[in-house]
């Protein structure tokens, strides 16, 4: 310390250096509240990409199951093509008006949103994996595997179910 009693410029440093590493561990140990909200509710956006996140997530899980696990999806949802594609059609219709969940639904809904895109096939395979839990790829071997007539049954199912969801919006 200087002789007239005012602090020298290091000593001022060291105070200043503490009192910041004071308040970061204070910011550190509050609990977070979401920026921009005051209550702690998260934003549309926030919710959103929450839900993006969980179902992408989702979809992961499903493509590192077992692949007992796998193939048993993928044989369910063969035969669920090839018997019943009107409830393949039918839970393509479920999944765009979200009971899958935000997530899926806006998944979906991208999908509807890409013009140059099979947008049957794509709802097709997604739809494999979020009710019958078949991986994508597999979904895909599975849909090779129907015969022309059952491909065309198929397809018609899933162009219904996507007109009632285009007369909906």
């Amino acid at each position: 310390m200087a002789s007239n009693g005012k602090k020298s410029a290091t000593l001022l440093n060291k105070e200043i250096d503490e009192v910041l590493r004071m308040r970061q561990r204070k910011a550190a140990a509050a609990p977070r509240v979401v920026q921009g909200s005051s209550t702690g509710i998260p934003s549309q956006a926030e919710y959103e990409w929450r839900e993006l996140a969980g179902a992408h997530k989702r979809l992961e899980e499903i493509q590192h199951a077992p692949l007992t696990a796998r193939k048993e999806a993928q044989a369910s949802f063969l035969e669920a093509m090839r018997s019943t594609p009107e409830l393949v059609g039918e839970r393509i219709g479920w999944l765009l008006d979200g009971n899958y969940g935000m997530g899926s639904m806006m998944l979906a809904r991208r999908v509807l949103a890409s013009p140059r895109m099979n947008r049957a096939a794509a709802l097709t395979q997604m739809i494999g994996a979020f009710e019958w839990q078949s991986p994508e790829v597999m979904s895909r071997e599975a849909w090779k595997k129907l015969t022309p007539g059952e491909k065309a049954h198929l397809d018609s199912a899933v162009q219904e179910a996507l007109a009632d969801s285009s007369g909906e919006d």
